[in-house]
């Protein structure tokens, strides 16, 4: 609601005046109002008039744009505001009315004014009695008078529409002239209006650009290819306006694909610094669009780190870039430093062909704008590692170095059985074969299993059993282990024969087991106690023949030397 200034009101007796004071007073707030409102239609249909045919054209840029309508706007507002709403709301009192139906009518001769005054204090409450000598009927022969100069009195001329009638001409002129250009414009006036209100429509044209390359970041020395689509009247050619960094300006061709007519293109090659430019084809152009050229990231500095498979138990070691020799199922950790700022980078894992990625991690940057990642390393395949990187602006590295990686693999432990010695033993029924064995592993033997069958043939079935190693994973492992053939099930008969192979495994739980089998069988044949006892008389009687052996060597060689010690030497001739 309007605000009115707070002040007592007219005496009953004032009535008629206080009417006509609130019709004047209404008058001049609708008058301010409408000249306010008609000043910002004025504004605002300047500020079109004069925006889109400019930018139609000059096709301006879109921060001209805005500086235009913020004016515009706001320039409008500003008329509607001070001498439209501001009055409006801000009403006169009495005492500004009374006084401009004073200037406006002179008859009132300051009768107005004074009766609206002592109107309202011979009314107001007098506690000290300071009006005791007032003249009521004074005051009454005023405001008589009054009324009476007020019956016959223009009241409407008081308030002057002079300027509301001026802008409500010019309103109704840049109305007219606006519809005419409207009109005049055909279909480009709605695109020119939206561009008006910063809408992103091209600027209407016979040939329409409908898209372009734009504002790019390259590389220094790439090609850069220059692209544009144009719909409309499609014109056979166009120019490409190159300007450099130091105002060098080069006009380029801009011809038409033969494949796509619509399509328009051209190639600079091997561009080496910055620059502006803009395509112009048939009646229309594109915005000035900018190209930066920036180096390549590269690689500043880099350490790399083996992890090793949890079951080998041993600490992560550093590896210089030249000797990545890793263990298969490894991991590789990485830590580098770029030339300018990332916005992501990835570690490759590269076969024989450089190009071909074996496997990819992603890179994650910490405050210091470090950047680390890990990469699993498979059993086979992967021949080098590099890196793909790019900058915070798009600008990617290319033909990185690859550092070799050479995979060894986890070697299966090797396995053999030092007792018995020989590779066919004869046992009883009830006898113990103690079985030494001795196996050995790069990183720890985890599993070794006795596999056996009686009377075993190729294919057949067999039995295991796995042997305790006390929970331990040692690198060389040599046991004996007490084989009680009584306990086997079903117990083997006389004349039959079991053959028996041991099986060693490591601990490689990422690209193994490791596993070895014995190819070759040893065998116990079961025989009766008399036929055992022949066999240790045998074995006895072999042994003892060999110590006579060796004790008759020892004795011919002592008697050698001592033919060599006593023999004298031939006289000299």
């Amino acid at each position: 609601m309007p605000e009115t200034i707070a002040e007592p009101r007219l005496s009953k007796a004032a009535s008629a005046l206080a009417g006509h004071l609130d019709r004047v007073r209404r008058r001049q707030c609708g008058v301010a109002l409408c000249t306010g409102i008609a000043m910002a239609l004025a504004a605002l249909l300047a500020w079109l008039a004069i925006e889109m045919p400019l930018d139609w054209l000059l096709a301006l840029h879109v921060t001209v744009r805005a500086a235009i309508l913020v004016c515009g706007v706001g320039g409008a507002v500003a008329l509607a505001w001070i001498f439209g709403f501001r009055p409006w709301l801000h009403r006169p009192d009495d005492d500004r009315v009374a006084l401009a139906i004073e200037r406006a009518l002179p008859q009132f001769r300051s009768r107005l004014i004074a009766s609206v005054q002592l109107s309202r204090e011979h009314d107001a409450p007098d506690p000290d009695g300071t009006r005791e000598n007032m003249s009521r009927a004074l005051v009454d022969a005023l405001l008589a008078e009054t009324r009476g100069i007020a019956a016959d009195a223009p009241f409407d001329d008081v308030v002057k529409t002079d300027t509301l009638r001026r802008w409500v001409r010019i309103t109704v002129v840049a109305t007219l002239l606006a519809a005419a250009l409207w009109f005049g414009g055909g279909r480009a006036s709605w695109p020119l209006f939206q561009r008006a209100l910063l809408m992103n429509v091209a600027v209407p044209r016979k040939t329409m650009i409908v898209a372009f390359t734009g504002p790019r970041v390259i590389a220094i020395g790439d090609d850069l290819r220059i692209e544009a689509t144009a719909a409309g009247v499609i014109p056979k050619s166009g120019n490409l306006i190159v300007e450099s960094g130091n105002g060098r300006r080069q006009e380029f061709s801009f011809d038409a694909t033969p494949a796509e007519p619509v399509r328009f293109a051209r190639t600079l090659h091997s561009v080496q610094e910055d620059f502006r430019y803009r395509i112009e084809l048939g009646d229309n152009r594109t915005e000035t669009a900018k190209v930066r050229v920036r180096h390549r990231p590269a690689i500043a500095s880099i350490a790399y780190e083996q992890q090793w498979p949890a079951y080998t138990k041993l600490a992560p070691v550093q590896r210089q870039p030249g000797n990545l020799k890793l263990l298969a199922g490894s991991k590789l950790s990485v830590r580098l430093t770029a030339t300018s700022p990332l916005r992501d980078a990835t570690l490759r894992l590269t076969g024989a062909e450089p190009t071909k990625v074996i496997r990819a991690a992603p890179l994650v940057a910490n405050d210091a704008g470090e950047w680390s990642g890990t990469a699993e390393i498979p059993a086979k395949d992967v021949v080098g590692v590099t890196f793909q990187l790019t900058d915070s602006e798009g600008v990617e590295s290319r033909a990185m170095a690859v550092h070799r990686i050479e995979i060894v693999p986890d070697t299966a432990p090797t396995i053999r059985i030092v007792q018995p010695a020989r590779r066919e033993e004869l046992l009883t029924q009830k006898a113990t074969l103690l079985l030494g064995f001795e196996a050995k592993d790069d990183f720890g033997v985890a599993r070794v299993l006795l596999h056996y069958a009686v009377n075993w043939t190729d294919g057949a079935a067999h039995k295991t059993v796995e042997l305790d190693l006390g929970g331990e994973r040692p690198k060389v492992l040599a046991r004996r282990f007490e084989w009680k053939i009584a306990r086997l099930t079903p117990p083997p008969a006389e004349n039959d024969t079991i053959d028996f192979w041991l099986e060693a495994r490591d601990a490689n739980d990422v690209t193994g087991p490791g596993i070895v089998v014995m190819a070759e069988h040893w065998q116990a044949r079961i025989v009766s106690d008399e036929e055992k006892r022949t066999d240790l008389a045998n074995r006895l009687n072999d042994t003892l023949q060999s110590l006579d052996a060796v004790r008759r060597s020892q004795q011919d060689l002592a008697t050698k030397l001592g033919d060599l010690i006593h023999e004298r030497p031939a006289a000299p001739k």
